[in-house]
């Protein structure tokens, strides 16, 4: 049965050289090589300006500025409007913020102990402690917002973890 199956095997190499032997062989087609280059001369349509030559000889007439000569002068009533702005700048005493709280309580000496504590934790920044019946309150920093505080709030945090955030308003110092 092996010997049968070989002869198999040979007759179907055979009959697959003849049939590769008697195709046709591909001749290789030329190419068209296409040109896409473009070449126009656009010069006939480029605007053409004339060079004026500038003479060292001519004197240049120096004009002296003057002030304008208006018919209208508003100077006086914009002095009263800013003159206005500013009194009503000077009105505003507090800016809308955010701090730090880092104690509020009942126990002022527990108080005491949190902002002698921050000095030490963060001696660049100001512990302020405040009293408004009956809580005290331990807050550090002014931030105009809320991302500035994050920083400080982090470093505060690992040693008081019931610090937060608060919104507050801060005085203005007017010079």
């Amino acid at each position: 049965m092996s010997k049968s199956i070989g002869n198999i095997l040979l007759l179907t190499q055979i009959v697959a050289m003849a049939v590769w032997s008697c195709s046709p062989t591909s001749v290789p087609q030329k190419k068209e090589v296409i040109d896409y280059s473009y070449e126009d001369d656009l010069s006939k349509y480029r605007p053409i300006f004339e060079q004026q030559e500038q003479s060292d000889q001519q004197e240049q007439k120096v004009i002296a500025n003057e002030p304008l000569k208006v018919s209208y002068d508003i100077s006086s009533e914009l002095n009263a409007v800013i003159d206005s702005m500013l009194v009503k700048n000077d009105s505003i005493r507090l800016a809308d913020g955010y701090t730090i709280l880092v104690y509020s309580g009942n126990d002022e000496l527990q108080a005491g102990r949190v902002r002698n504590r921050l000095f030490d934790l963060v001696p660049e920044w100001e512990a302020r402690f405040s009293y408004k019946l009956p809580t005290y309150f331990v807050k550090v920093g002014q931030f105009y917002q809320q991302i500035e505080a994050q920083s400080l709030y982090r470093k505060i945090r690992n040693y008081y973890p019931t610090a937060s955030i608060v919104p507050d308003k801060f005085p203005i110092e007017n010079d």
